[in-house]
């Protein structure tokens, strides 16, 4: 089958077009983390937090601060945000959106007017992909996707094709719309890496791959940066979950003690 190829002038940069510049759309302390026109990637083991930082993000874009050290920056004529949840329950997304609100400090139905949350637990991937792509169509105020996960948009995480394919559609989907996709992936349990073929081709093309991890010792979820392409490391960001207040707070980031290194042979006797 024959590709459906453009033609000459609709890929010639053209000396005269002069492109608008990328619009800064998400910072974490302060730092660049992507700009529309890109996507950025949120990994971490299953049960990490993962889930709990990108409803801070969210909430971030209803507040002047940041939330867990995260900022999104909506521009003044595109302030939509979408959520595309593949994984979540019901009950499960809807205390999600509690979150998200409460966050924020807003009314769920103020945050309802510029949050659209679509649950895509039954989809498959071919399905997942079209309808964001037709709601990007019908909502050009949208300037953040946020996609929990990314593994749904395939059916084999392994398929060298199909991964690419995906990839190209990312790096698509943010072209055509001048948005910004924020997907979460997990992370392999031996390696510590982006899963499979899936998790190598979004880090090579994202603007930003960063990881959450929980750490036992502290009882922290911490963020930190693993690839950025358009800005320098940021320090970690630790939040600890408050039982007395029951919400979540940042903390200064308490680095876990060193492992005990034990030499070679056995133990000497006392």
């Amino acid at each position: 089958m024959m590709a459906n190829v453009p033609q000459i002038s609709e890929r010639l940069f053209s000396p005269d077009y002069i492109p608008p510049a990328d619009v800064q759309i998400i910072s974490v302390r302060g730092k660049m983390i992507a700009t529309t026109c890109n996507y950025i990637v949120y990994s971490g083991l299953p049960k990490t937090g993962k889930s709990t930082y990108i409803s801070g993000l969210i909430a971030s874009a209803f507040l002047p601060c940041e939330v867990f050290g995260q900022k999104i920056h909506l521009p003044e004529n595109r302030k939509k945000i979408a959520l595309f949840d593949t994984e979540m329950s019901p009950y499960d997304l809807h205390k999600a959106r509690e979150r998200i609100a409460r966050l924020a400090d807003r009314p769920i139905d103020r945050v309802a007017e510029r949050l659209d949350i679509f649950t895509m637990r039954e989809d498959g991937p071919p399905v997942i992909r079209e309808f964001i792509e037709q709601y990007l169509k019908e909502t050009p105020a949208a300037s953040v996707v946020i996609i929990d996960g990314f593994l749904d948009l395939c059916m084999n995480y392994n398929d060298e094709v199909e991964t690419r394919a995906v990839t190209n559609w990312l790096k698509r989907m943010t072209k055509i719309y001048d948005c910004c996709i924020v997907g979460v992936l997990h992370l392999s349990k031996n390696a510590g890496e982006t899963v499979g073929h899936l998790g190598s081709n979004t880090d090579r093309w994202a603007q930003s791959t960063m990881t959450i991890k929980r750490v036992k010792e502290t009882g922290q979820l911490v963020l930190e940066p693993k690839f950025l392409r358009s800005s320098d490391d940021f320090d970690p960001v630790a939040i600890w979950y408050d039982a007395d207040f029951q919400k979540w707070r940042e903390t200064e980031y308490q680095r876990p003690p060193e492992p005990v290194r034990r030499g070679p042979g056995r133990p000497k006797k006392q």
